[in-house]
């Protein structure tokens, strides 16, 4: 069984993001290598889909995003039907909670607390 692919205009804006950042700091090369290898991932997913944790599991948040780690980003996607919709690509590095849902977190009170 082979989903189909589809992402979300969000989850294609982050490729374009992730692409001129990677583009800016390390080169077309390594962009494109890196690129390819979260695609690769993503691609995958076709086949197995579930291959990736819940987000209900791991943070007890009441979704059914489930999510993938590829080369330093986090891929969201939800299972549908007959396809796999990529929700977002957030680099590893961020708040994707807050992002993803709102969620004020931890890390958000102590950097307030410094201020």
């Amino acid at each position: 069984m082979n989903l189909r692919i589809e992402f979300s205009p969000e989850a294609a804006n982050d490729i374009e993001e992730i692409n001129k950042y990677l583009i800016a700091e390390y080169g077309v090369k390594t962009s494109s290598q890196n690129i390819k290898k979260v695609m690769k991932s993503i691609k995958s997913l076709g086949s197995l889909p579930l291959q990736g944790s819940g987000v209900w599991e791991r943070y007890g948040i009441a979704s059914d995003y489930r999510y993938i780690y590829s080369n330093h980003n986090y891929v969201f996607y939800r299972v549908e039907k007959d396809s796999v919709k990529i929700i977002r690509i957030l680099d590893a590095r961020c708040d994707f909670i807050k992002i993803l849902f709102g969620i004020k977190t931890q890390t958000d009170d102590s950097y307030n607390d410094d201020l």
